[in-house]
């Protein structure tokens, strides 16, 4: 039986709040929806995945998402939704994820993206921007500084 669940996020892109779907042109175009892309990826790089159009319930069914990731973790995938005021959610069948997978890498991705636009909001105010990537038990960890 399926258990669809969601989490909402800190994140807002109110130009996504309409979208029934994320196309390859619109990702290039928004910045935000872009560094939302880079951030799923990141993910997917991480836990062996793969971006895909949308996810899918423990019976097959398609649960309603702009865009997925399906790792080794969660096969079916995680998908992002989006309000009609653009806050942006994970959503995914919970049905089996005794680990807690969905909820994990929901926030990944949320760190992933926050980490992406803190760096380019520095890069905005014309700082020297250093990143610096390392792994802790095999899990991204994202330091930004930014300096005059």
């Amino acid at each position: 039986m399926s258990e669809v669940s969601s989490y909402d996020t800190t994140i807002s892109i109110p130009s996504l709040a309409q979208r029934t779907s994320l196309t390859g042109f619109f990702l290039d175009q928004e910045p935000r929806a872009a560094l939302l892309k880079r951030a799923l990826e990141m993910l997917a790089e991480d836990h062996g995945g793969r971006l895909v159009p949308q996810v899918r319930d423990c019976d097959g069914e398609v649960i309603p998402c702009l865009i997925g990731v399906e790792t080794r973790e969660l096969p079916r995938g995680l998908g992002v939704t989006v309000s009609a005021s653009g806050q942006l959610s994970f959503v995914y069948d919970a049905h089996g994820d005794t680990e807690g997978w969905g909820r994990q890498l929901a926030g990944e991705v949320q760190a992933n993206y926050n980490a992406l636009a803190v760096r380019q909001a520095l890069l905005a105010m014309n700082l020297e921007v250093k990143v610096t990537e390392t792994r802790n038990r095999g899990r991204r960890i994202i330091q930004v500084e930014g300096k005059v």
